[in-house]
């Protein structure tokens, strides 16, 4: 595999973990004193619009059939997240706005990766 692949993979598979990290670890104050209105699903968008640009940066494939196997894989790893608040936090709950944020930074994912050039 060449070194700028490799240097993908790792960081897509960075992404994934501060994704992990953050969905289900204790935050603390983090970002608290950020006066930004709905920051929370801003993140979200954030996260999941990275992983599509990530994933499929390291795929190099811009078929519409591999774009739509990172975003659903996007889509289906966000609702894993969020089931997984629910069963494994005490500290953490499961939203469905959280997974509508997912699902729409995915979809933009998806659209900045596709019409990258």
């Amino acid at each position: 595999m060449e070194l700028k692949k490799t240097y993908k993979l790792l960081f897509a598979l960075s992404w994934t973990a501060l994704i992990t990290w953050l969905s289900l670890g204790s935050t603390g104050s983090l970002g608290q004193s950020i006066p930004v209105p709905h920051k929370d699903k801003v993140v979200h968008f954030c996260f999941y619009l990275g992983f599509v640009f990530w994933w499929g940066s390291y795929l190099q494939k811009k078929t519409k059939r591999t774009l739509i196997w990172v975003w659903l894989a996007a889509v289906g790893y966000g609702i894993l997240m969020e089931v997984c608040q629910l069963a494994f936090t005490q500290n953490r709950t499961a939203d469905l706005w959280d997974v509508f944020a997912n699902t729409l930074g995915a979809s933009a994912g998806f659209l900045l990766f596709s019409s990258k050039k």
